[in-house]
């Protein structure tokens, strides 16, 4: 009995989310990424540390793209909050960081068009996630994957997706997973409704989850889900830097 309480209790921490959380992706597609870059480390994360010192956000994280140049975003950043900071997140100014002059911010904001181009914004709010045993909160690599639900059953899709994966085996090559439902409004051409992220900690780990000499036939529970949902694209991803 004791162990079948302690399984149950895992069960519900590791698939349970704060309700009041918000995940913001920002899309960007770097012309220069090397000066991207250097505006990510000198200038950005400084402003986005003091949304956090001032208790507005709890994380700001930047990834970047690997093995997809075909791809029309470069690096994404995802902004983490409660949604009901989001009136004081609008009304914050920002103090200029230390060691910027107001003409060096002038000409870096000018520069900044040129080097970076904003893609697209998107918010979701976390429905499920999972970790293997002393896998970090936050893992080094993400696998990206996109989704459009098809028709509107939303209940049986969303359900069946968080069934599929409650926890995360000692032989899975993942060592985390997480499930968003998109919450913006995305009027009615619905380029996607939902995400998961697959997190390992290695590029080569992701590499190998497709490299088994004989994968396994998709059980029947997936099969079903697949009726449910499109997966329109994936995207790998690194973490590039992390702020909290």
């Amino acid at each position: 009995m004791k162990k079948t309480i302690l399984f149950l209790m895992f069960l519900v921490s590791a698939t349970s989310i704060a309700q009041d959380t918000v995940y913001e992706q920002t899309f960007v597609k770097a012309h220069n990424i090397g000066a991207y870059d250097f505006y990510i480390e000198n200038v950005f994360s400084k402003v986005h540390k003091q949304r956090i010192d001032a208790g507005l956000i709890k994380e700001w994280n930047v990834w970047k793209v690997m093995d997809s140049p075909q791809e029309d975003f470069t690096h994404m950043i995802t902004t983490v909050y409660s949604v009901d900071k989001q009136d004081e997140i609008n009304a914050f100014d920002w103090e200029r960081p230390e060691g910027v002059t107001q003409r060096d911010e002038w000409i870096r904001g000018k520069d900044l068009n040129e080097i970076r181009e904003i893609i697209g914004v998107v918010k979701y709010t976390g429905l499920a996630r999972a970790r293997k045993a002393g896998a970090k909160d936050v893992p080094d690599y993400m696998a990206y994957n996109v989704i459009k639900l098809k028709g509107d059953k939303w209940k049986s899709y969303e359900t069946a997706e968080i069934n599929g994966t409650k926890k995360i085996g000692k032989s899975d090559l993942r060592v985390g997973w997480d499930f968003g439902r998109r919450i913006d409004d995305y009027g009615t051409d619905i380029s996607h409704t939902h995400v998961t992220i697959d997190w390992y900690d290695s590029h080569a780990d992701f590499l190998k989850t497709f490299m088994s000499n004989s994968p396994a036939d998709a059980s029947k529970e997936y099969q079903e889900m697949m009726k449910l949902r499109d997966l329109k694209y994936r995207v790998f991803m690194k973490k590039h830097k992390m702020t909290n």
